[in-house]
């Protein structure tokens, strides 16, 4: 279906080809202007080194055949009739060769070093090339990487990840097609069409250039229409790669989940279709690229098969030499494959700028919003934030149809503590995402230090503040890796300090690999408790003004629950600390404690104090302590139970 759309959509229609080719110059423009922004010198010069020597290798090749034709017309002086046309011309001629043309094992000499010295620079700028390409790769990944960083959350919440990456692979290679063919096939072809127009206008064969233009034109035609039909299915494999890259990532990052449901016969009958919606996109572009190739061939054999019936006509009549013949059919193969290279050329950098497509449009995500001149907040006396944390009146919802916050409002003293409770959906962990400017209120403010959060620096905000997450995915690398992921720099005795405060320390220790302890993808070789105690030692590492714990001991038994809560208790008294807590008993301690219910704060106190006004908190610790809780995260009734 999606190859009978193709056809249709570039069966010759003039809007079509004009719309494609609009979208096709807008992206190479595109794409060349981001590849000169982030090319660095080195590479410019690389590129313009290889753009030399490509120059002088074509001017060379377009040479070479005058050395091969003087040396034949030598040998063959007198064993044919002779010509009426003179070998050397008058004296406007090829001067340089005129000293040695009777020196037979000189023009030998002279032709091979010719064709030596084209594929010396051939070698030469592949070299030169090949730096530079590999540099522009470095630095285009890097670009895109870093943009990925900063795209916001929602992008990657509607992004699959295996996607992401494929689309990027596909985009370095789209931009070596496009490099490749700039500069190997561009320029080399239009040096070569002037040198070889110049040398047969010289020694008076310009009527054969008239065979050429005619196969110029019909070539271009050709690979033109060629270019326009294979844009569809290039489109359509790009997309289809993509995706299947996207299943074969998702089901290996939830292979667990396949285990447990026996359901590797339908991941891999997903896996299978992604693949044959593939396969049957490269089928039709293939096809296409096969018949774009039997009317090039068939016009490269009608030119030089027409070039070189007139040229035997001309020998036989005595108005060409032998050599001439030599040189035209050389000229035949140096003028017809540089336009076939050409007209590859135009249909690769096609293809190229299909794959382009996708990875651009990353490129023009918009990144997080950060201020250019960010607002600093006080600093006490060691140059550090106090650590005061105000939401004022925050409202935020997802989307329009789903409120999540009404006018939320509520103050973290420096060195205090709140915790806040509420069922599921009550709105406890958007308060998280909108601290780190994962999101953005709807309304309100949420201020730090008396400066808003969003006129500070991400950098700033986000190095103030450490969190201690529900769900604790690792990274693939050691134990000791992951934790100093919390503070650049971060010696190994910092490390196991923090890991000690985690209750972490002897657990590591008695592992055979310590602390090279590699915890495996997403830190599954690890229990859940043992992640999330990695993950409080990571957020101790980072010494922050104000710590989050989202559900920081929801995975620990409650001998470990106690024990590093004694721990967190000594190393957070001196800071700002936000709790959101299920487990009351976690945060009977805590200065305040607020009760969202709905989005909106319903009770708010310490915890004896909720617990006096027998109200939501009340039901809930009652619950916890002497029954079970429903789904939406409420106390269930002895009746309902």
């Amino acid at each position: 279906m999606t190859c009978g759309n193709a056809s249709r959509t570039t069966s010759g229609g003039t809007s079509a080809e004009t719309k494609l080719g609009v979208t096709d110059l807008q992206t190479l423009r595109e794409a060349l202007q981001l590849l000169w922004t982030v090319a660095d010198t080195f590479a410019k010069r690389r590129l313009l080194i290889a753009l030399f020597l490509v120059a002088t290798g074509a001017l060379l090749a377009a040479l070479t055949p005058i050395a091969l034709k003087l040396l034949i017309d030598r040998l063959t002086a007198g064993s044919l009739a002779s010509p009426t046309v003179n070998p050397i011309a008058a004296p406007s001629a090829f001067v340089f060769f005129a000293p040695i043309v009777s020196t037979p094992i000189v023009l030998v000499l002279l032709y091979v070093c010719g064709q030596y010295l084209t594929r010396l620079l051939t070698e030469l700028r592949t070299f030169a090339h090949g730096q530079a390409e590999q540099r522009v790769r470095r630095h285009i990944g890097r670009e895109l990487f870093e943009h990925l960083v900063r795209l916001p959350l929602r992008f990657h919440l509607e992004r699959r990840t295996g996607a992401i990456g494929e689309t990027a692979e596909q985009g370095i290679r789209g931009y070596q097609l496009l490099l490749t063919h700039l500069i190997y096939t561009i320029l080399p072809v239009a040096v070569e069409f002037i040198a070889v127009g110049a040398v047969l206008v010289h020694f008076g064969h310009a009527s054969y250039l008239a065979i050429f233009a005619v196969a110029s034109v019909v070539y271009v035609s050709v690979f033109r229409r060629g270019a326009v039909r294979i844009q569809e299915p290039a489109r359509t494999i790009s997309a289809s790669h993509i995706e299947a890259h996207a299943v074969l990532n998702d089901s290996l990052l939830n292979f667990e989940t396949v285990k447990y449901f026996d359901a590797g016969r339908i991941v891999c009958s997903r896996y299978d279709a992604a693949l044959g919606r593939t396969e049957s996109a490269w089928r039709s572009f293939y096809h296409r690229r096969m018949t774009n190739g039997a009317a090039v061939a068939t016009i490269f054999a009608l030119s030089l098969g027409t070039t070189l019936v007139l040229a035997t006509r001309d020998v036989l009549a005595g108005t060409m030499t032998a050599g001439d013949f030599v040189m035209l059919n050389a000229y035949v193969l140096r003028l017809v494959q540089p336009l076939e290279m050409l007209g590859f050329a135009v249909r690769d950098i096609a293809q190229g700028l299909a794959f382009l497509q996708k990875m651009l449009e990353l490129f023009r995500e918009t990144p997080e919003i950060d201020v250019r001149h960010a607002a600093i907040p006080a600093q006490d006396s060691r140059g550090t934030l106090a650590g005061n944390l105000v939401f004022l009146n925050v409202g935020f919802s997802y989307r329009p149809d789903r409120t999540i916050l009404r006018g939320v409002s509520f103050t973290v003293p420096p060195g205090r503590s709140v915790a806040v409770v509420g069922a599921s959906g009550s709105g406890k962990s958007s308060l998280i995402r909108l601290l780190f400017r994962l999101y953005e209120p709807d309304t309100g403010r949420i201020l730090l230090d008396g400066v808003s959060i969003s006129q500070m620096s991400l950098s700033m905000l986000r190095q103030a503040i450490a969190v201690v997450p529900q769900d604790t995915v690792l990274f693939h690398d050691s134990i000791a890796n992951n934790i100093g992921f919390g503070r650049d720099g971060a010696s190994m005795e910092e490390i196991q300090e923090a890991a000690r405060i985690a209750n972490l320390h002897d657990f590591i220790l008695a592992m055979p690999d310590g602390y090279d302890t590699v915890v495996g993808e997403r830190g599954l070789k690890l229990s859940g408790g043992e992640r999330q105690r990695i993950a409080i030692a990571r957020a101790v590492l980072k010494r922050p003004r104000v710590f989050v714990f989202d559900e920081a001991t929801s995975s620990l038994d409650s001998r470990t629950e106690r024990e590093i809560l004694t721990n967190l208790i000594s190393v957070a008294h001196q800071c700002t600390t936000l709790v959101i807590a299920h487990r009351l008993s976690t945060i009977a301690n805590a200065d305040e404690i607020l009760v969202l219910d709905d989005g909106r704060i319903a009770e708010r106190g310490t915890h004896q104090e909720l617990r006096d006004l027998h109200g939501l908190y009340a039901a809930l610790w009652q619950a916890q302590h002497s029954g079970p809780i429903g789904n939406d995260g409420r106390p269930v009734r002895r009746a309902e139970a």
